[in-house]
């Protein structure tokens, strides 16, 4: 007997890629397969930190949903929302997994040759070589209680 879950794609590990001559990078093929059978992301940059949030068509659509059931937002969090979505883009990978990131983009996470994704659970941050292991933590209590207490 198969019991089929709906499980929500976990993103874990990390790449590094180098771009091609038109700044594209090869969307890992196990991540490809995690994102269901929408061949897109949606990219955003992050307000504070030099890289990029990818997210899935179903975790977008999740938090669409969560923003809409709550309160109705205000004008001042309508003008971030659409500061955020402005500066977004929809990113389709090929039938090679290559994808084609703006060069805004690229220019906001300070990528110039390699990028490096990262799993992070519910989505993917995609990061410059350069600046990936500037953002490594050197302790989180919070991690360490999530992954390795109990059991």
């Amino acid at each position: 007997m198969t019991i089929e879950v709906d499980m929500q794609a976990l993103f874990v590990g990390s790449f590094t890629h180098s771009l091609d001559a038109k700044r594209r990078i090869i969307f890992p093929s196990t991540w490809r397969n995690q994102a269901g059978g929408r061949n897109q992301l949606f990219a955003f940059p992050h307000p504070d930190d030099k890289c990029l949030y990818l997210y899935t068509a179903e975790e977008m659509m999740r938090r669409l949903s969560e923003l809409r059931s709550g309160d109705p937002l205000d004008k001042l969090d309508q003008q971030a929302l659409r500061s955020f979505t402005a500066g977004a883009d929809m990113l389709v990978w090929d039938t090679q997994g290559r994808v084609r990131i703006s060069e805004n983009l690229l220019a906001h996470a300070e990528v110039k040759e390699q990028v490096v994704l990262v799993g992070t659970l519910t989505r993917i941050e995609l990061w410059s070589a350069e600046n990936f292991d500037l953002a490594l933590p050197q302790d989180s209590v919070a991690a360490e209680n999530v992954f390795f207490s109990g059991y």
